[in-house]
């Protein structure tokens, strides 16, 4: 007597059922988001909103580069805007720690701040993964965070819609400093 074989649905129904009750586990657990996020509570109080063109954003960063005291840990996929890099290197003679993580793609930018950064004695590593270092941000002291869609770049200031978000929080600055040293040990100057 042959075996019978079972259907091909009734191994699809099986598989639909398992992805079913993966997805329920997840939304009433929370594993996924528990597993992957950081969640951060903030107050309303602690957030500064910019958006460009024409939005401020470029001197909210220089004044926040402006107020540091101890750390300025940027990493950026373009860079070229005068005033921020002038800011960088005027920190960095006030003895503030400053380093720069930027996209290979800043080898071959013509404004590139890269040169200008590494002939100020700036710290700067570069991402040669072949991948996109797509970050922008940056953490002041420990405790403000710059993020957004941001490019720090003439044409984010004067032409691109873009945003940014200075955030005043050391739970939330420190998520993304360790962020900031993973990529620092995994790039090279």
């Amino acid at each position: 007597m042959a075996k019978k074989r079972r259907k091909p649905t009734t191994f699809i129904i099986i598989v639909i059922i398992f992805i079913i009750a993966l997805l329920t586990m997840e939304r009433s657990t929370g594993y996924i988001s528990k597993k992957f996020a950081s969640p951060v509570n903030l107050n309303a109080d602690q957030a500064s909103v910019y958006f460009s063109p024409d939005g401020g954003c470029e001197i909210a960063i220089v004044y926040a580069i402006n107020s540091a005291n101890k750390t300025v840990d940027v990493a950026l996929y373009s860079f070229t805007s005068r005033p921020i890099a002038q800011a960088l290197t005027e920190a960095k003679q006030r003895g503030v720690s400053v380093r720069v993580i930027l996209d290979d793609g800043q080898n071959k930018s013509r404004y590139s701040k890269k040169i200008f950064l590494i002939n100020n004695s700036i710290p700067l590593r570069t991402d040669f993964s072949g991948a996109l270092m797509h970050h922008k941000f940056a953490v002041i002291d420990s405790n403000l965070l710059i993020t957004g869609s941001y490019n720090w770049t003439a044409s984010a200031n004067n032409k691109n819609f873009e945003n940014l978000l200075i955030i005043n929080s050391t739970e939330l600055s420190n998520t993304y400093l360790k962020e900031f040293q993973r990529l620092w040990r995994h790039f090279r100057s």
